[in-house]
C-alpha cells in the first residue's frame, strides 16, 4: 500500500492548535496566527491581542506551554508586535475575576465569571451551552470532526490554577424543566410498582 493512500490522523498538537484557534480565537479583539514549526519537536502558536490589558490577561489565564511526548507547543502572546508577560502574583480573587473579564469579555463563547466552591474558593469562568466543532481526522465521527462542549475545550487551553486558585470552566445553566422530568419519573415508578393498572 502506498503512503498517500494511508489514513492520516491529526497529531495531538494540531488538535491543541485548533482548541486555541476555535476557543480563544472566537473573539474580534484576538487573532490566532498559524502554528509555526520551530524544529521537529517545537511549535509556537502566536496570539495577537488588540489591547495590552487583554494580551496580559490572556498570558495570565492560558497554559503557555503544552507538551505531547517529546513535542513542545509554546503560546506567544503579542500586542503591537511585542511579547507580553502575565500579571505577577499575588493576585486577589477580585483581581482574577477582573483578569478573566479582560481576557474573555469579548469572546463569543464567554458568559461571565464567578467565584465559588464548596471546599476551596475557585474561579468559575462560565461559557455558553454551545459546541465547538472543527475537522480533526476523527474517524469515530461521520464527518471526521472534533465536537466538544465549549467549556470542555476551554479546560484544555486554560491554566488549571492560577497562583494557587483553582480554575473550573463551566457551562451556563440550562432552562428549568418545571418538574416535568420529576412527574414522568413518578408516573414510571407508580407503573413499575403496579399502582397504575
Amino acid at each position: 500500500m502506498k503512503n498517500e493512500n494511508m489514513a492520516r490522523l491529526s497529531p495531538p498538537w494540531y488538535t491543541y492548535y485548533n482548541f486555541i484557534k476555535e476557543s480563544i480565537g472566537s473573539d474580534p479583539w484576538v487573532k490566532v496566527l498559524d502554528m509555526t514549526e520551530m524544529s521537529g519537536a517545537q511549535y509556537i502558536i502566536t496570539i495577537q491581542a488588540r489591547r495590552i490589558e487583554k494580551a496580559r490577561a490572556l498570558a495570565t489565564i492560558l497554559t503557555l506551554r503544552q507538551t505531547f511526548g517529546n513535542i513542545v507547543v509554546d503560546i506567544e502572546i503579542l500586542h503591537n508586535g511585542n511579547g507580553v508577560s502575565p500579571y505577577e502574583p499575588p493576585l486577589t480573587n477580585a483581581e482574577l475575576l477582573r483578569i478573566f473579564n479582560q481576557a474573555l469579555g469579548t469572546n463569543s463563547y464567554f458568559r461571565n465569571v464567578r467565584l465559588g466552591g464548596l471546599v476551596a474558593e475557585s474561579i468559575f469562568p462560565i461559557f455558553k451551552k454551545e459546541v465547538i466543532q472543527f475537522f480533526n481526522d476523527d474517524i469515530s465521527d461521520f464527518y471526521q470532526n472534533f465536537n466538544g462542549v465549549a467549556s470542555n475545550v476551554f479546560v484544555e487551553v486554560l491554566r488549571p490554577d492560577i497562583y494557587g486558585t483553582n480554575i473550573n470552566p463551566s457551562t451556563e445553566q440550562g432552562a428549568v424543566n418545571n418538574g416535568s422530568n420529576n412527574l414522568a419519573l413518578f408516573v414510571l415508578l407508580l407503573a413499575l410498582f403496579g399502582i397504575f393498572s
